[in-house]
């Protein structure tokens, strides 16, 4: 490589060259939409003695844990029909005095510190290109999966890929996507993803569909997804609502999440309660759920049920975290049990729950979740009766800026191994813009 020395005269001048050419900064970004998000957490939680088998670091166990995460988002026009995309995160936990960490010899253990050296991060980066004659879209680079087997929030799986969508048809989206890389490996993972093989490509499509029939709206999802050499992955999920009497709305959902698992995805886990090496088969899967919810007045009821998992082996439901299922779900904490956790966990589940809340002034609901259920498996010591019980408060203080707040009382009852409680708390600000 050849070098080139400049005098300090005509280095000078290069600089005041290329600025003197350069855009100013107004013109850079008059065409280029800004937004984000800011979100503070507050989390602290307590076990009992004999809930110390069966913890682990996905159940809220910090006694002083300050959580940040920030997020914000470039998006411009930078020719006829492209546009680019740039989201920069920021990320970063702060321990209290007796802070949980499941690892002591980790580099990241440190339960009194504030963390002061983290800084921003490109965390999507893509290119879109949209062709109006046909309706479709081109979306390539590192982006946000946005999957039902992957949390659509601020928190999602990020893959590396290309993604096909199409509008043409009225009131129907179909979306074909490919991805080659994704970051499980160095955000997402915990001991429940060990199912999967993250080094596999992984190819799916949809349909989303939303209508009006039989005087209410339908909206419906169809995902096939294929994870090379690992699994095939299947998903309905359907909505319905409509107004039964004046002011009052009632919706009905219903969910089926399957797959089917390569017989060469094999593992081995420690028995959580004697640590044990257990040698597992992947297993299929099957998962059913079903709720109801009627609202009426600033009143909302909502009573609900799911199944899935087998007693004799693992299995996964999504593929990260609990999910798009949002809305099939109750409580905080007990999907996060050994035995229960949708993104792959050695038990097979079945759970009922209601929740109920008021709503004042359209701005402050004040509500609770009661879930009960269990966990059936053939280790001994796992497993067992589950209960959870949830109470809550959400504050809509401007149409960008939430306040909410829940205190959760988890309980475990493991057969021939006694009764366990936890307790969490969390308190959250949430801005938009």
């Amino acid at each position: 490589m050849k070098l080139v020395k400049l005098s300090l005269v005509a280095a000078m001048a290069a600089g005041a060259f290329s600025v003197a050419n350069a855009a100013p900064l107004e013109e850079v970004l008059k065409d280029i939409d800004v937004s984000g998000v800011l979100r503070y957490r507050y989390d602290t939680g307590t076990f009992d003695k004999k809930f110390e088998p069966i913890k682990n670091d996905q159940l809220n166990g910090s006694k002083q844990q300050h959580k940040y995460r920030a997020q914000i988002n470039f998006s411009g026009a930078i020719a006829d029909n492209f546009k680019a995309f740039m989201q920069l995160d920021y990320s970063a936990n702060d321990g209290g005095y007796g802070a949980y960490q499941p690892d002591p010899n980790s580099p990241q253990y440190n339960p009194n510190v504030s963390n002061t050296s983290k800084g921003l991060s490109v965390r999507q980066l893509y290119l879109t290109y949209t062709n109006d004659d046909f309706a479709t879209s081109v979306i390539a680079g590192k982006q946000q999966l946005n999957t039902i087997w992957t949390d659509n929030g601020i928190d999602g799986l990020v893959g590396t890929g290309i993604k096909v969508v199409n509008n043409s048809i009225d009131g129907i989206t179909l979306a074909a996507f490919a991805v080659d890389s994704t970051n499980a490996r160095t955000e997402q993972e915990t001991d429940t993803l060990q199912l999967l093989n993250w080094e596999k490509n992984i190819y799916g499509g949809a349909a989303l569909a939303s209508y009006n029939v039989f005087g209410g709206d339908i909206n419906s999802q169809l995902w096939l997804a294929y994870m090379s050499d690992t699994a095939f992955l299947y998903a309905l999920d359907v909505a319905y609502s409509t107004t039964v009497f004046d002011g009052v709305k009632w919706t009905l959902e219903g969910a089926y999440l399957g797959n089917s698992v390569d017989n060469s995805v094999k593992g081995t886990n420690n028995n959580p309660v004697n640590s044990k090496p257990v040698s597992w088969d992947g297993k299929n899967n099957n998962f059913f759920a079903l709720r109801g919810t009627v609202e009426f007045g600033g009143w909302d009821a909502t009573l609900g049920g799911l199944y899935y998992g087998k007693k004799d082996g693992v299995t996964i439901t999504v593929l990260e975290d609990q999910g798009n299922l949002g809305s099939l779900l109750a409580g905080e904490e007990i999907f996060y049990t050994d035995g229960s956790r949708l993104s792959g966990d050695y038990g097979q589940n079945t759970f009922g729950y209601v929740t109920a809340g008021y709503t004042f002034n359209e701005t402050v609901r004040v509500g609770g979740d009661f879930i009960y259920g269990g966990t059936k498996t053939d280790l001994v010591g796992f497993g067992g009766d589950k209960m959870e019980a949830v109470a809550r408060v959400n504050y809509k203080y401007s149409p960008k800026l939430d306040f909410s707040a829940f205190y959760s009382y988890l309980n475990v009852d493991r057969k021939n191994a006694g009764s366990a409680d936890h307790n969490t708390v969390r308190l959250q600000a949430l801005y938009k813009f």
